[in-house]
């Protein structure tokens, strides 16, 4: 019995952990202040709709959604507009 231990320590290192949707949106990133990057007028825009706001965001914003795919360089003056699959703002991050 006790030889099988070490087997099921392996076993439970290597099982997925289930994420959610709001977790796959993106790496959590330490908090920035999104005077940085222009993003103070929209911080209550969470939860609604981005088609509200598109228009009105600045130049260098990106807007990602669950499955978009993102350069992983930082730009401090650049906003991100995460969306879930609806088209609804979950987060709003400097970087």
């Amino acid at each position: 019995m006790h030889r099988f231990i070490p087997i099921l320590i392996l076993l439970a290192a290597c099982a997925e952990t289930p994420v959610s949707e709001d977790a796959r949106l993106a790496p959590e990133a330490a908090p920035v202040d999104l005077a940085f990057c222009q993003g103070e007028a929209f911080a209550n825009s969470v939860g609604q709709p981005v088609s509200t706001i598109r228009a009105d965001l600045p130049e260098r914003t990106r807007v990602l959604g669950p499955d978009d795919i993102a350069t992983q360089d930082y730009r401090i003056d650049r906003l991100n507009v995460y969306v879930n699959g609806a088209g609804v703002i979950q987060r709003l991050t400097c970087g």
